[in-house]
């Protein structure tokens, strides 16, 4: 094992296998049997058992979760990955740059149009014969 590593590894960790398993994948045609998924309700005692029990998950978030899946087994279309997810609120910090910064935008182009105008009317008292 190196010394100074960021991550300590087993001594009896299996290096050759762990390569072997990513070089050679144990990988399936498509028209394989066991390749014939289908999208059922899920088994939300079997869920429980292995992500409350067994990886300590919140109760009420997994069921939660189960309810969210059993809905959307009722609708024809995919769900979005941000309908799982909450917004998370901006900063004031952030809130008063994305205004400053829509200020400056606005001002930049206010003083374009004021010189689009002032171009113009030069070019209108040029053709006229002034300056």
């Amino acid at each position: 094992m190196k010394s100074g590593s960021k991550y300590t590894i087993p001594e009896d960790w299996p290096f050759a296998d762990a390569r072997l398993l990513f070089l050679e994948p144990d990988v399936r045609a498509a028209d394989d049997p066991l390749c014939d998924f289908k999208w059922e309700a899920p088994d939300e005692d079997g869920l429980m058992k292995f992500l409350v029990e067994q990886k300590n998950f919140r109760e009420d978030r997994v069921r939660n979760a189960v309810e969210k899946l059993r809905k959307n087994l009722k609708t024809a279309q995919q769900s979005r990955l941000e309908g799982f997810f909450k917004p998370v609120e901006k900063t004031s910090e952030q809130k008063a740059n994305l205004k400053r910064k829509a200020e400056q935008k606005m001002e930049e182009k206010k003083k374009k149009q004021k010189q689009d105008a002032k171009e113009k009317k030069a070019a209108k008292s040029k053709a006229r014969g002034g300056a």
